[in-house]
């Protein structure tokens, strides 16, 4: 049974291509506290104001995208899709301040055969950096199509 990429004869060109760039506005001590409080901190360089705050090491993925998709993906496809999970990997600390910018990507494009027959992986990537270039995370956000 061939997958819903492969009905769309998705453009493996995409792949590596840049499809949009989000920034932030600067982080605020209380964006850092309120997202460190709600994933269960305790640690104080992570919930108290002051020099050495930091934000926890996933509030990279806070960034709002303006684009879930590039144009050669239909975004309905992406409803019909699961969630395969996120890889993060983690650069510097955010701090007070950063600005942050989100670059997305199409990264990877891949089959694999499980019980239910074909599957295909989408592999949206984004890498956001902070105002001096400086990588704060990548975020792999995986798709699933049967």
């Amino acid at each position: 049974m061939p997958s819903p990429l492969n009905e769309l004869e998705l453009d493996r060109s995409l792949i590596g291509q840049e499809f949009e760039r989000s920034k932030s506005k600067p982080v605020t001590a209380d964006q850092l506290i309120r997202y460190s409080r709600a994933c269960g901190e305790t640690a104080a360089c992570y919930i108290e104001d002051g020099p050495d705050l930091v934000a926890n090491p996933t509030f990279a993925i806070t960034l709002h995208r303006k684009k879930w998709v590039p144009d050669g993906i239909p975004m309905d496809l992406m409803y019909r899709g699961m969630d395969a999970g996120k890889d993060v990997e983690i650069g510097v600390r955010v701090r007070v301040g950063d600005v942050l910018t989100g670059v997305g990507t199409l990264h990877d494009i891949y089959e694999k055969t499980g019980r239910s027959g074909n599957l295909t992986f989408l592999v949206l990537r984004v890498s956001v950096f902070n105002q001096r270039e400086e990588m704060v995370a990548v975020i792999d956000q995986k798709m699933m199509f049967r």
